[in-house]
């Protein structure tokens, strides 16, 4: 019995219980884009123009959930330009820093022209900076910091209705994307010939932004100590 109380005073020994694998989803809705801590607003369009990212208006259309205006959205005037002449858009929403993502997915959309039957092509792109840091680009030459791409929402900027060969026109549709990492995601609205003058940009929405944060697997680790 002294032999066991002597080896246990001897080795200290003890272990620590590592927590548990787990994930847990959280979301934006939205309802207020004056209030979103932690992403970044950054309209990095030339020209510049009239508006960047802006709340959700009914005119167009309503929200994919909730309130009828708790969506994001940006539209032709990110860009300006002289009578005649075209710009490109290059907005960014930027997600907060989450931690390790394991994924995330949202809704979009966009509308036909006010006579519901031309198409002014818009496009949108999933981004994400491996390093965390979020210094843009001007989208023509790259996206700065955001130097993998996710996911492209009608990359050719077709008039087709339907994604993937064109922006969902009608309704809301969700899309996808795995990530396994701990750098940040933007959105970036980034159409050529856009604005007033251009043959492409019109209005875009987001909804319903969720994310999946993973966590390590559960480890036990056995710590002797000789004292």
């Amino acid at each position: 019995m002294k032999k066991h109380l002597l080896l246990l005073s001897l080795f200290n020994l003890f272990y620590v219980v590592d927590s548990f694998a787990q994930t847990t989803s959280t979301e934006q809705g939205f309802e207020n884009i004056v209030n979103l801590p932690g992403w970044v607003l950054s309209n990095q369009s030339d020209p510049i123009g009239e508006t960047s990212w802006f709340q959700g208006t009914t005119n167009h259309f309503v929200a994919q959930a909730g309130d009828f205006d708790s969506y994001i959205s940006a539209n032709f005037n990110n860009t300006g330009g002289e009578e005649g002449s075209s710009g490109t858009i290059c907005n960014y929403l930027i997600m907060p820093d989450l931690g390790n993502v394991e994924s995330v997915s949202f809704f979009s959309r966009s509308i036909k022209a006010s006579n519901n039957f031309n198409v002014y092509p818009d496009r949108l792109y999933l981004v994400y900076s491996p390093t965390g840091e979020i210094n843009t680009g001007n989208c023509t030459d790259g996206f700065g910091d955001f130097t993998e791409i996710l996911l492209i929402i009608n990359e050719d900027l077709t008039e087709e209705e339907e994604a993937p060969e064109g922006y969902p026109l009608i309704n809301w549709q969700q899309f996808s994307s795995d990530i396994m990492g701990d750098g940040r995601i933007a959105f970036v609205y980034y159409v050529e010939d856009a604005g007033f003058y251009g043959a492409n940009s019109n209005k875009i929405g987001i909804d319903t932004v969720e994310w999946t944060l993973s966590f390590p697997e559960p480890q036990i680790i056995f710590t002797a100590g000789f004292e």
